[in-house]
């Protein structure tokens, strides 16, 4: 009964408040005259800035006109503006993004309100979508018949080896290849592209062409601060087999017992299951074993395992198969039940394991050489950064992330060889810190160009093979800015850029950012969501997201949708609940960038049947976000951010 008559104060309040509102709403000033007041004041605020971003490109002027106006209406608390246009039936100023003046102007018609003569342009809904439409194809290729989303996935040089994997992503749905020049040489890069485009022309002599050339985006790696190398050991091998959503073994890892083979070990290919290479000692033989019989062994943990033979691929290779998770060493037995012993041959080294939980104390050195290694009684934890410069801004008290956000911590004191770092989560689990991981510093005003001096060298490649180049960890509109004459110099002044929106400086001036897109002649922003979400906060990155795409909508420009869509389903093939609602989400982009993963073909089909079911306009959210997403440098004074220092 208690809870009863809480929720009915609960109902009561509510009604109260809404009475109260529209009680307010019918005693002020008309509704004819509030929205001529905000129209009023959206008009001169954006022709007012207009003057501060003059374009070269005129066909582009309304693109950055409307972009303004919206962002002058979203500055403004709607909220009862948009009840009372609501109660009129007329629209709430919820959809207006691609085309804000026009929509308000119809409005004001209605009303009974004449518009005003301006020299801002004013898209009409029609207009905004062609616009859009255009420079996702200039930049991104037209989108496949059934849907408008393009699809793009992270390839590295081990698909190369897997020819009938890159067909059936074509086939699948991939329009799009990204590389990421953060990985690898040259040299693997052109043996990709090569790989691709050889399997586009065997799909066409098969007469399964899929009547489009697949683009590729390469990303420049940027300073992007990683944690280095960590020091390798020799340790028991784990050969995890896959598990069900229940936590039961699915189905066999599948590897091979090998007598030419130098060392055992783990192997992983992208569009592959997860394997092994058991390096056989010499003296052993595999001539006697037989398909279906059993290999029995123990690991280290003193626990009974078993291979069974699947195939003999030749006298020195055999085929098995692994129904439980087991270790081996060097010198395991293996013994078939006809006698035969196999003795396992040595292991190849591993990296070794830098566990970490909350209260531990790490050392996070500047010498990039410097090679990480776990802690010992008497020394905390190191690992090292590869771009030293960057710690030259980080303070005593800043927040450090790792890997994504997946580890946290706290800077205890800054030393000129190291910072003394205290992990503060995960608190109820241990976590890894692993090489080549990203480290995040949202509280250090971090000063250092998008563009390197390696990105400047790798473009050389990049513009004779790629169709757009993605400018990662850009801050603001001059990183965008340096990367034009570059492409000039090399003669691909017409070259795509997709600028990676995943910092906190790149959010708040997105808006120049996009300004400065529309002087390209193909520009787009990718969503990175994983960078982003340590940036911001994770709790905050949903409003963020959609505000960065509503920005992106207003001034006419395509986005990728990128970082962790179906993550879960690429690497383990289960999908979960809410990463297929999330998914879903990527219809309001205009490309959604998948990570590799050993069921990247089940992602990738999973994806183009959602985004070719889905409908292209989502219900936006009726509140125009502000607070996380405030904008630098357009109707005043940027805002100086705090450098902790």
């Amino acid at each position: 009964m208690a809870q009863e008559r809480v929720e009915t104060r609960l109902h009561q309040k509510e009604s109260d408040d809404l009475a109260a509102t529209q009680a307010n709403l019918s005693s002020s000033e008309p509704l004819q005259n509030k929205l001529y007041r905000l129209y009023s004041d959206v008009l001169k605020r954006a022709e007012i800035s207009r003057a501060k971003f003059p374009l070269q490109r005129e066909e582009n002027e309304m693109s950055r006109d409307n972009l303004l106006a919206y962002l002058a209406l979203r500055e403004k608390d709607l909220s009862e503006l948009q009840l009372a246009l609501a109660n009129e039936g007329l629209s709430s100023l919820g959809r207006l993004e691609g085309q804000v003046l026009s929509n308000i102007e119809k409005v004001m018609i209605h009303l009974g309100s004449t518009p005003k003569p301006t020299v801002l342009a004013k898209p009409t809904s029609q207009v905004a979508i062609m616009t859009l439409e255009e420079r996702s194809k200039a930049l991104l290729g037209r989108p496949r018949d059934g849907r408008r989303t393009r699809i793009m996935v992270t390839l590295d040089p081990a698909t190369m080896y897997r020819p009938e994997l890159l067909e059936q992503l074509l086939l699948s749905g991939m329009d799009i290849a990204r590389i990421n020049c953060a990985h690898d040489t040259p040299t693997e890069w052109l043996m990709l592209i090569t790989a691709i485009r050889t399997a586009e022309d065997r799909l066409i002599q098969r007469g399964k062409g899929i009547g489009r050339t697949c683009r590729i985006l390469m990303d420049l790696s940027g300073p992007k601060i990683r944690t280095g190398n960590v020091s390798l050991e020799v340790k028991p091998l784990k050969l995890s087999v896959p598990k069900d959503r229940a936590g039961n073994p699915s189905k066999l890892l599948e590897g091979t017992l090998d007598l030419e083979a130098e060392q055992t070990e783990g192997l992983s290919l992208t569009g592959m299951m997860e394997s092994f290479s058991i390096s056989i000692k010499d003296h052993s033989s595999l001539s006697s074993l037989v398909v279906g019989e059993r290999l029995r062994f123990t690991d280290p943990r003193g626990r009974t395992r078993v291979f069974v033979v699947l195939e003999k691929l030749t006298p020195t290779k055999v085929r098995v198969g692994l129904s439980r998770t087991a270790y081996l060493e060097e010198g395991t037995e293996i013994k078939s039940e006809s006698g035969t012993t196999l003795v396992v041959g040595k292991l190849k080294p591993q990296p070794s394991e830098i566990a970490v939980k909350a209260k531990d104390i790490v050392r996070l050195y500047r010498d990039p050489k410097r090679l990480g290694k776990p802690a010992t009684e008497s020394q905390p934890a190191e690992i090292s950064c590869t771009l030293p410069e960057a710690l030259e801004y980080v303070r005593e008290g800043h927040s450090v992330f790792i890997d994504d956000g997946k580890i946290g911590a706290k800077v205890k004191s800054v030393n000129p060889d190291y910072l003394e770092l205290e992990i503060t989560s995960p608190t109820d689990t241990v976590e890894t810190i692993k090489a080549e991981k990203g480290l995040n510093f949202p509280d250090s005003k971090i000063k250092l160009p998008a563009l390197t001096p390696e990105d400047v060298k790798d473009l050389e490649f990049v513009v004779q093979h790629a169709t757009a180049v993605g400018l990662s960890f850009i801050h603001n509109a001059d990183d965008l800015r340096d990367l034009k004459p570059v492409l000039s110099k090399l003669g691909h002044e017409d070259m795509g850029i997709i600028a990676k929106i995943e910092t906190k400086d790149a959010v708040h001036n997105l808006a120049e950012i996009i300004l400065a897109g529309l002087e390209l002649p193909k520009f787009g922003v990718l969503l990175a969501r994983g960078d982003l979400a340590v940036e911001v906060g994770f709790e905050n990155l949903a409003f963020v997201q959609e505000d960065i795409l509503c920005m992106c909508e207003a001034a006419h420009v395509p986005v990728v949708f990128a970082t962790q869509v179906l993550e879960t389903l690429a690497k383990s093939g289960l999908p979960s609940r809410a990463e297929i609602t999330d998914a879903a989400m990527g219809i309001r982009a205009e490309c959604v960038m998948l990570n590799k993963g050993p069921h990247i073909l089940e992602a990738t089909k999973t994806l183009a049947g959602l985004l070719s079911i889905e409908e292209r306009h989502q219900m936006k959210k009726r509140q125009i976000f502000r607070d996380f997403t405030k904008q630098y440098g357009i109707f005043e004074e940027s805002i100086p951010m705090k450098d902790g220092g």
